[in-house]
């Protein structure tokens, strides 16, 4: 039976004599410095079946789960801001890891806005419905066509086409599918629905389609984004008339939802059914920044190198849903809400100096996200980015970057003379990344490679007087088999994840005591914190104290 957090966490009036709580708590073995492993996508469940993670041979976590100070934390639904039961993702848990307390997502509150109402009377929107009439434009509604609720959610779609039948206008949609956060191929029942939806009230139709391994694409991967941007303006390198005939062909040759070649709609004689022309209005639903950037600029950027843009069209009146970066040129419906005093603030204004790094797939959630939202890096503050593999299927490459990422933290911890750094943030993101390719026997591999350079970070960690606090963001390779239709689950998870506390290098020896797979064993049988919880117990390990704002608690007073 999963219990929830046992320490009671203090409303706002009492934080003054909270935190006096929780420095008497506080570790009495302050260390040089904290490293932070994060397992991107490693969660934990007893099932064997589908589970990559109790499939891999993972020594080192399996030491160190048994002998150190190890428990499972919440890393999903409202435990980190998202509504009941939602699973976790990368943005969500890095964003609620440095803030130390539960974050609100976009996802919850725009779906209060629609339900109280006030989303239809939003001032920006009612702007961008004027703005189609002022100039005798289309309405282009463009993001992904998921239930699965990470970068968007088609319900969010299907209020905006209500809001379109009431207010006269026709929109085209640009229907980037996912077949990552939901099934392979279930695209074409998301098309389906959305058809049923467009016929029931009269308005909306389809003019693009492409698979969000080239509409969302991160990782600057510019040929990718490009052939979704020609598929918008009418130029596709595929053609279809028929929605259902191109999904149905497109399976049938091997493709799936989230590699589908962007597709332009044509009409009977060939023509595109509603290419994104100049001074268009452009409404972007997805609320997820980081996979909205890449699309966003090919459209809005007027100083653009990447690739010659076909039809770029001008003066577009582009909102996006929440805010994707600074430079972007577009009206935001849910402007982000800055994050003060994250664990990356105290450590600057501790004066101490600090290291973030990961490889391209992640740079956004070691920054920005695990920031609070800044783009503007603190002073001390450095960031080391490698990019990942340029492969199509990261299950060819299970090792991603993870060798080259663990070599220059090996380097920055061997030369700590020359730079002290009193905290290091290293984010693994090959359970994920592999993961989401539903390879089993790649992932298993991922696993396997994670659990060596875990070891090998962590031991260096602790032999150099530092501490090391291994944890899990959100779940997934655990999970790999839909273990009801037994079909391959791609998607995040509801899961736990592992959070283990390493201070001693007797954490890391067999010791005598029973070596237990992670996640099983004693500590099995329940949960007893929140990602929130990471930041107050890495700040006690550096003789820190919490920021006021900081509702998480020290988890070595839990669970020792």
């Amino acid at each position: 039976m999963i219990k929830l957090p046992f320490i009671n966490r203090k409303e706002k009036k009492d934080k003054k004599e909270y935190q006096n709580i929780l420095l008497k708590t506080k570790s009495s073995n302050k260390k040089d410095f904290v490293t932070l492993v994060i397992l991107d996508g490693l969660g934990i469940h007893p099932d064997p079946e589908g589970n990559s993670l109790i499939a891999a041979n993972t020594p080192f976590l399996d030491t160190v789960w048994s002998n150190a100070l190890s428990t499972q934390i919440h890393a999903s639904g409202t435990f980190v801001g998202l509504p009941l039961n939602e699973q976790g993702n990368s943005e969500v848990g890095h964003l609620n890891i440095g803030a130390g307390r539960v974050v609100q997502q976009s996802l919850p509150r725009i779906n209060e806005s629609i339900e109280n109402g006030s989303f239809a009377d939003l001032d920006i929107l009612k702007e961008a419905f004027n703005t189609v009439k002022k100039n005798r434009s289309n309405l282009h509604l463009i993001g992904i066509l998921s239930a699965g609720g990470v970068h968007g959610h088609i319900k969010h779609l299907f209020t905006l086409l209500d809001i379109c039948k009431s207010r006269g206008v026709d929109p085209y949609i640009h229907a980037f599918l996912d077949g990552r956060d939901t099934g392979m191929t279930d695209g074409y029942y998301y098309i389906s629905k959305t058809v049923e939806r467009i016929k029931k009230i009269g308005v909306g139709k389809i003019s693009s389609m492409s698979g969000r391994f080239f509409s969302m694409d991160r990782d600057k991967r510019w040929e990718r984004t490009e052939l979704a941007y020609n598929s918008m303006v009418g130029e596709g390198k595929r053609k279809k008339s028929d929605l259902f005939t191109a999904l149905q062909e497109a399976y049938k040759n091997g493709e799936n939802d989230q590699i589908f070649t962007p597709t332009t709609i044509v009409d009977k004689s060939g023509n595109p059914v509603g290419p994104i022309r100049d001074n268009d209005v452009v409404i972007f639903f997805n609320y997820r920044e980081d996979r909205a950037r890449q699309i966003t600029k090919v459209l809005m950027l007027d100083e653009f190198d990447y690739f010659e843009r076909i039809n770029h069209p001008k003066n577009l009146f582009f909102v996006t849903m929440t805010g994707y970066e600074r430079e972007l040129n577009t009206k935001i419906l849910f402007p982000p809400k800055l994050i003060e005093n994250t664990l990356s603030d105290v450590v600057a204004n501790a004066g101490m100096s600090q290291l973030h790094m990961s490889e391209t797939e992640k740079n956004a959630h070691v920054t920005y996200f695990f920031n609070g939202g800044k783009e503007e890096l603190h002073p001390g503050e450095k960031v080391y980015n490698i990019p990942s593999p340029k492969v199509f299927d990261y299950s060819k490459v299970p090792e991603m970057s993870s060798y080259l990422l663990r070599d220059q933290l090996i380097y920055e911890l061997d030369h700590r003379d020359k730079n002290p750094y009193s905290f290091y943030l290293i984010n693994f993101a090959n359970p994920d990344m592999v993961g989401h390719t539903g390879n089993f026997e790649a992932t298993v591999k991922a696993n396997e490679i994670v659990d060596q350079l875990t070891e090998e970070v962590v031991r260096k960690s602790v032999e150099s007087n530092g501490a090391a606090i291994i944890i899990g963001d959100h779940g997934n390779c655990e999970t790999m088999i839909d273990r009801m239709t037994k079909k391959i689950d791609t998607a995040h998870t509801d899961n736990p994840v592992p959070c283990i506390i390493v201070t001693d290098e007797s954490d890391m020896k067999g010791s005598g005591n029973k070596i237990h797979k992670i996640g099983r064993g004693p500590r099995a049988d329940s949960v007893t914190g929140i990602l929130a919880d990471v930041a107050p117990t890495t700040l006690s390990l550096l003789d820190l104290s919490p920021s006021t704002d900081m509702t998480g608690v020290d988890l070595i007073s839990a669970i020792t």
